[in-house]
């Protein structure tokens, strides 16, 4: 068992860390642009395979047009909305 100093260091391809950067940017312009901009504090992350939304508005169709704009620009990736309705 290796101790905490001897873990090898995660090796980050820039390529696609820009890449990650540019479809977390695509997806948060495709959801503000299809919401109006009713999501508000929306943050979009990637975490494997999983495009997690998060934010808050005030109506269950604003969380909707959320959803599906994020799974049209997402394609290939699963969309784990955490978009609270208040």
């Amino acid at each position: 068992m290796k101790s905490m100093d001897t873990i090898d260091p995660i090796s980050i391809d820039p390529v696609e860390v820009s890449g990650i950067r540019e479809l977390t940017a695509l997806i948060r312009n495709d959801v503000r642009r299809h919401t109006g901009g009713r999501v508000h504090n929306l943050t979009v992350v990637m975490t494997g395979t999983h495009v997690v939304l998060e934010g808050f508005c005030s109506s269950f169709h604003s969380y909707q047009l959320a959803q599906h704009a994020a799974m049209r620009a997402a394609e290939d990736f699963s969309i784990d909305n955490r978009i609270e309705v208040l």
